[in-house]
């Protein structure tokens, strides 16, 4: 089995803000690519950093696919509470990039479910609140809608503190599908649901979890997320847009 390796060059998102899923940046232009999704559904999203990566890749690679992203925006007992500016700072950058295919449902996972047609997710992102039951409640109530060639993505498979269950219902997941488990990041665990995985994402959940090619995989990932977080200290490519263009405004 050969080494998975992240886009040649390493892509920075060009929204970059505080976030655990900072350093799944490049696997999330990755698997974007990969699956080509008709359909993204995301639970959890917080600052939308990996929601704006999952766009972007959408919008460079031209997928006429669709995106939504369901949370309260309200916080939770893990990522804790936060303000309304959150919200507002996400909305106004998704409405003025990604307008034309992506969406922000602000409700409860299990109210978005009607609006979502049985059958028509190809890549779910499950990233809401952290307990065991809440994890085993999000994904087996979104299983009728995914299809039979969808990727379900965890976030948080590494967590062992503050009463995470993600790790533990990981751990069963893996006896009943095929899956791949990124250990950089908090965890970031990959699961093959439908029968017919394309092509291109296949190789991943074929690799051998103890093998060369694994742990090759598996570092170049966690190489190209550490130089994300490294760069993070430098203002995103559109704040730095956007405070040039603000200097021009000023000298008219």
């Amino acid at each position: 089995m050969q080494p998975i390796y992240p886009q040649t060059p390493a892509l920075q998102p060009a929204r970059v803000v505080n976030s655990a899923w900072l350093e799944h940046g490049p696997f999330a232009f990755w698997i974007v690519e990969a699956l080509r999704p008709r359909l993204i559904v995301e639970l959890g999203t917080h600052n939308g950093y990996s929601f704006g990566c999952f766009c972007e890749q959408m919008q460079r690679s031209k997928i006429p696919g669709r995106a939504i992203a369901v949370d309260t925006w309200r916080g939770d007992e893990h990522a804790g509470a936060y303000s309304e500016t959150v919200y507002t700072k996400l909305a106004a950058y998704v409405a003025a990039n990604y307008a034309s295919f992506a969406e922000l449902k602000r409700m409860y996972f299990s109210e978005a479910l009607a609006s979502v047609a049985d059958g028509t997710v190809d890549l779910l992102h499950v990233d809401g609140r952290h307990f065991y039951d809440d994890v085993v409640e999000d994904f087996t109530s979104w299983i009728p809608k995914l299809s039979d060639r969808a990727v379900v993505l965890f976030h948080d498979t590494q967590v062992r503190e503050r009463d995470f269950g993600v790790y533990r219902y990981w751990a069963e997941l893996e006896a009943k599908y095929p899956t791949f488990e990124f250990h950089h990041g908090h965890g970031l665990g990959v699961l093959g649901y439908g029968s017919n995985i394309p092509a291109a994402v296949a190789p991943l959940l074929a690799l051998p979890k103890n093998s060369d090619a694994a742990a090759a995989t598996r570092r170049a990932f966690a190489e190209a997320g550490a130089a994300i977080a490294r760069n993070r200290k430098r203002p995103p490519l559109w704040e730095r847009t956007m405070g040039k263009l603000q200097k021009l405004v000023g000298r008219v």
